[in-house]
């Protein structure tokens, strides 16, 4: 069998970063933003309040929010930590510069990014929940069309004034709209290993195949969460690999090292 990892992505194509030639990506959504709810989200008023980065294409939506006053950012996952980090520091620099250009004499330092110990919206919740300081008076988290309405309910059970605007569009390809050769290969036994980037990715698949999870080929799974994990599972797949941290890179050197 190859060493060949299928990375399952429910982004749009050309949104995400490179990959080794090792990985190979079935895009499984388009995403278009909603003008809307990029408005309401850039009209929140930051002071003092928690904002909370759940996936790349918010925040590539969302760049002129990132020189807002928050008291601080959650990003769901490590990886979106990593990438929020690159861009508030980025954002930072700019305002250091521009604060230089006006004459002025310091600039507001960059919000501090925190990842909660559990990926997805349930280490969101453990971490407002289990927080050693006061739960934020508001907090607004821009979101996809896909997102679950229920955390969003929790978060208000806690007394919690939250603004969630949906930002962006995600529809799932029909089967006749995805790579049909990457189709193809999967059918034929041609990787070794699936890394799920979302379940919404992964149903998207499963509706393409089409057939019994048990008469799908012999592949290693692999997620970046327990909650995932178990997701897989209850879809009659095998149990699944889950890395350390919840970054992608984490998950394919992880996968890596099972396959080879």
């Amino acid at each position: 069998m190859s060493g060949r990892i299928l990375l399952l992505r429910s982004g749009a194509v050309g949104s995400e970063d490179a990959f080794s030639g090792d990985v190979t990506v079935l895009y499984t959504h388009t995403v278009v933003p909603r003008p809307e709810g990029v408005a309401e989200a850039l009209a929140f008023d930051a002071r003092g309040a928690t904002l909370v980065i759940s996936s790349k294409e918010t925040i590539n939506y969302l760049l002129p929010l990132f020189r807002a006053p928050f008291a601080e950012m959650l990003a769901v996952g490590e990886g979106t930590g990593d990438f929020l980090r690159r861009v508030v520091r980025g954002e930072a620099g700019r305002a250091r510069q521009r604060a230089t250009e006006d004459g002025a004499t310091s600039a507001r330092a960059p919000t501090p990014v925190r990842v909660p110990e559990s990926p997805g919206a349930a280490g969101v919740l453990d971490h407002l929940r289990k927080s050693s300081t006061a739960l934020p008076a508001r907090l607004l988290w821009p979101h996809g069309s896909d997102a679950a309405p229920e955390p969003l309910e929790q978060i208000r059970a806690l007394g919690i004034r939250l603004v969630a605007p949906v930002v962006y569009e995600k529809r799932p390809l029909t089967s006749s709209e995805l790579n049909p050769s990457i189709l193809a290969d999967f059918r034929a036994g041609r990787f070794a290993a699936v890394a799920v980037g979302s379940m919404a990715g992964l149903d998207v698949l499963l509706a393409a195949l089409d057939v019994p999870a048990a008469s799908l080929p012999p592949v290693r799974w692999g997620v970046l969460g327990p909650e995932t994990a178990k997701a897989v599972t209850a879809r009659g797949l095998p149990p699944s690999l889950i890395p350390a941290h919840a970054r992608l890179s984490d998950l394919l050197e992880l996968l890596r090292k099972e396959i080879r």
